[in-house]
């Protein structure tokens, strides 16, 4: 296991997470050294020092509240404050590399919302909104620490899964249909999911393709969860 570049993306987002905080306080450390290694600090008012730091603080405060922003614009759905496709991608290709070297299986689920164009007709797209911001909700409430939930697009959804086969991804996905047919939206709420899990050398595209093809038959029947192994055992 790649311990080492899993705890270096924890670390990563933890610190894009405190970075309002950490600006603030790093700025503090250079005010007061800058305040001791002075020539002139001695002599100068302490209004002056107090109104330096005061607005350095201010500033740093900004700009790590600024990039914080920026970060989750870049890489987080602004509806649901999941993972965005785009990062999604960037991981995958990471996993897919983590995997060749460490030998370890991974998965990756993707996840269709049933039926969800009648659910916007009916009830309306805040309403819509609001589902998918519960499904959301559900994902990362399901999921462990070290997945990566994703919207795919429009009312899909999509999980990488490190270290887990297909048969631990199978059991999460049929757990997490039940999950989300037992939910109380005020309505009937159902989602279909297609699974695939990476056991040899392919591609990000192949690996989308395969994903997407389970997903497909899935759709086919609704409220489904489809192995993308046993889809293509089936067909031959």
């Amino acid at each position: 296991m790649d311990i080492f570049a899993r705890k270096t993306i924890s670390l990563e987002q933890q610190i894009m997470k405190s970075i309002p905080v950490l600006l603030p306080i790093a700025n503090l450390i250079i005010c007061i050294a800058v305040f001791l290694t002075h020539k002139y600090a001695e002599t100068a008012p302490p209004s002056v020092w107090l109104s330096f730091i005061i607005i350095q603080l201010g500033i740093s405060t900004y700009c790590g509240i600024l990039i914080k922003r920026l970060h989750f614009g870049a890489n987080c759905d602004e509806l649901t404050g999941l993972y965005s496709r785009r990062y999604l991608n960037s991981r995958l290709g990471e996993e897919i590399e983590r995997a060749k070297r460490t030998h370890f299986s991974f998965s990756l689920v993707f996840i269709d919302t049933d039926n969800f164009k009648a659910v916007n007709d009916t009830y309306g797209h805040l309403t819509g909104d609001k589902v998918l911001r519960k499904l959301g909700e559900i994902l990362k409430s399901n999921t462990r620490s070290i997945d990566i939930v994703a919207r795919w697009g429009g009312e899909e959804f999509a999980i990488i899964m490190p270290e887990t086969n297909m048969d631990g991804a199978i059991t999460f996905a049929e757990r997490l249909r039940g999950t989300v047919e037992n939910y109380n939206f005020g309505f009937k709420v159902t989602i279909s999911l297609g699974v695939v899990s990476l056991h040899e050398e392919i591609t990000i595209d192949e690996l989308l393709t395969r994903a997407d093809i389970a997903l497909y038959a899935a759709k086919e029947k609704k409220n489904r969860v489809v192995n993308y192994s046993k889809l293509i055992e089936g067909l031959n």
